[in-house]
């Protein structure tokens, strides 16, 4: 394995850690009926994903020129999914992993457009490492992990992080990556910000709740409260001691802050999602929401200002046809 670069060369204040996917779709002709065992006439498309890499994409396009630390394969995939990012302003510094393949997803749709079946070949993303240390010695503020690199790697790049006074952020990726992380309570003790769906955050405090013979709709009915908030409130207990916050996103519902400082009881917060948005492409929707935020927080933004813009950059990823993330990003205003 090696590293491209030792040290960052420009100056940086956001580092990302998690996964680079290259994703194929295939499909076929609109409405029509795909058959098994022969070839099917349509249409096949190759974009760049994965949540690490569609993260720093998006703070690249908003400006931040972030370093993403990933692994990638020994291949033109990888190669080509590398300066493509850099051709946005992204440092990569991805292990590349001698005779192995670049992360791909090739999902095959039915003539509505739906998911038929889907071939994931994640290997190569089991490499991810632990950044060096220097890396965090050179001014970073921010650390944003998602759930793909092994806990054990998330822990200790927290560590580091910690060590250096840096604000940790997750995307949780997946329910069982969520899972995996809530398990670990050191881990998610250190970490200020996360960036969930509701699926992900109810899967979250199930596995933090101290009452596990109760469903989560048990105890939002013994309190009185939503039930998302009694979970936002479960998994922001054990977050960062010294205030944490939770973004959830809900899709047309919108989304959710809630909030912890100190020892305060948790708030939340509603967004509503806006009205008249064509949805086209909603892969980077999230990761564009999560970019936008940080990068909104680098400039000195509020948190609730900071959804605000947030959720602007989702709606331009959403509208973007042919990738995840939207080169509109680029006219977002921050300040």
């Amino acid at each position: 394995d090696t590293t491209k670069r030792n040290l960052i060369e420009r100056p940086s204040k956001i580092v990302v850690l998690g996964g680079a996917v290259v994703d194929m779709v295939a499909r076929p002709k609109e409405k029509t009926e795909i058959i098994i065992g022969t070839s099917n006439p349509g249409s096949c498309a190759e974009s760049d994903g994965g949540v690490g890499r569609n993260v720093a994409e998006a703070l690249g396009r908003l400006g931040c020129n972030p370093v993403l630390y990933s692994a990638i394969g020994s291949d033109l995939r990888g190669q080509g999914l590398m300066e493509r990012l850099e051709g946005v302003g992204c440092t990569n510094m991805s292990v590349v992993v001698k005779d192995a393949s670049t992360a791909t997803y090739l999902a095959v749709l039915n003539g509505d457009g739906d998911l038929h079946v889907a071939i994931a070949n994640m290997g190569v993303l089991s490499e991810i490492a632990v950044p060096p240390k220097e890396i965090f010695e050179q001014g970073i503020e921010f650390l944003v992990m998602d759930g793909n690199p092994t806990v054990s790697v998330l822990r200790q790049a927290s560590e580091f992080a910690v060590e250096n006074g840096i604000t940790i952020c997750l995307e949780p990726t997946s329910v069982p990556k969520a899972r995996a992380v809530a398990q670990d309570q050191e881990l998610l003790s250190r970490i200020t910000y996360a960036f969930p769906n509701v699926d992900e955050l109810m899967a979250m405090a199930e596995k933090l709740s101290d009452r596990p013979e109760l469903t989560l709709e048990d105890l939002a009915t013994i309190n009185h409260l939503p039930h998302i908030q009694v979970a936002a409130a479960m998994v922001l207990k054990q977050m960062n001691p010294d205030g944490a916050h939770l973004v959830i996103t809900m899709g047309d519902k919108g989304v959710f802050l809630a909030s912890r400082r100190n020892d305060e009881v948790s708030k939340l917060q509603h967004f509503p999602a806006p009205y008249g948005v064509e949805v086209k492409n909603a892969t980077g929707a999230g990761d564009s929401l999560c970019a936008a935020f940080i990068a909104s927080l680098v400039n000195g933004k509020s948190e609730s200002d900071a959804v605000a813009i947030g959720m602007q950059a989702a709606t331009l990823s959403l509208e973007c046809a042919n990738r995840a993330v939207s080169p509109n990003l680029a006219d977002l205003k921050l300040s």
